[in-house]
């Protein structure tokens, strides 16, 4: 599936999706349904990023829940393309993505459903890092703010952290002081078996982009990176 590399939605339409989506598969009795990638983020922050997609995590899922929800999308007056499902091999086991592509005037927008993260572990492996909040007049679970830096430092290689997604993430950093731990950051990390793709990351970002994530001397040592 080609997209864009550059256009991202307003919150006001990722929203819209999210206020339509989210308690309508609630409803369908998905579980474990869990708010993910920078809406995560914008969970916490003070004002929602833009984005290029709506990102949600569920083991749960599948085509005809994925087909009923585009069809309430689209009773709700939002115009979709069409819905995909795609397996994708990652180390420990193949992720499913379950797509439906929607339009905002010119620009495409598209609701991803994963049913693994990570390396390809089950969704299960968030359960004790996932809270209740209440946000944007809904009733969501999202990761916690400690889960949600663990999650951004461990994206996968090639990859690893974008210019853009280290700026985001230290500004979630600055904004969530309070609320941060980072001996449970690092916990989690060492948790899921992602400090080496953490720490390679980190040093990606240090050599390609001369950027270094707020207080991440209280992960790892300096001679460690």
């Amino acid at each position: 599936m080609k997209r864009p590399s550059e256009i991202r939605t307003a919150p006001r339409d990722w929203l819209l999706v999210l206020k339509i989506a989210y308690p309508f598969l609630v409803n369908l009795g998905i579980g474990d349904l869990l708010l993910f990638g920078s809406q995560a983020l914008s969970v916490y922050l003070k004002s929602p990023l833009r984005s290029k997609d709506l990102d949600l995590v569920s083991s749960q899922i599948g085509p005809r829940r994925l087909e009923a929800l585009r069809k309430q999308l689209e009773s709700n007056g939002l115009e979709t393309r069409n819905t995909t499902v795609q397996s994708k091999p990652l180390a420990q086991a193949r992720m499913t993505i379950y797509t439906v592509e929607l339009k905002f005037g010119p620009k495409p927008f598209f609701l991803e459903i994963f049913d693994k993260v990570l390396d390809g572990q089950n969704p299960s492996i968030l359960s004790p890092y996932a809270q209740r909040a209440h946000k944007w007049n809904l009733d969501i679970w999202a990761p916690s703010p400690n889960a949600v830096v663990a999650l951004r430092l461990s994206f996968r290689q090639p990859e690893g952290i974008s210019r853009l997604n280290a700026i985001r993430l230290n500004n979630f950093i600055q904004q969530n002081q309070n609320k941060l731990n980072f001996d449970e950051v690092k916990t989690i990390i060492s948790q899921w078996g992602m400090d080496a793709r953490v720490k390679e990351n980190l040093r990606t970002l240090h050599k390609s982009h001369r950027l270094r994530i707020l207080d991440e001397n209280l992960l790892y040592a300096r001679e460690e990176l």
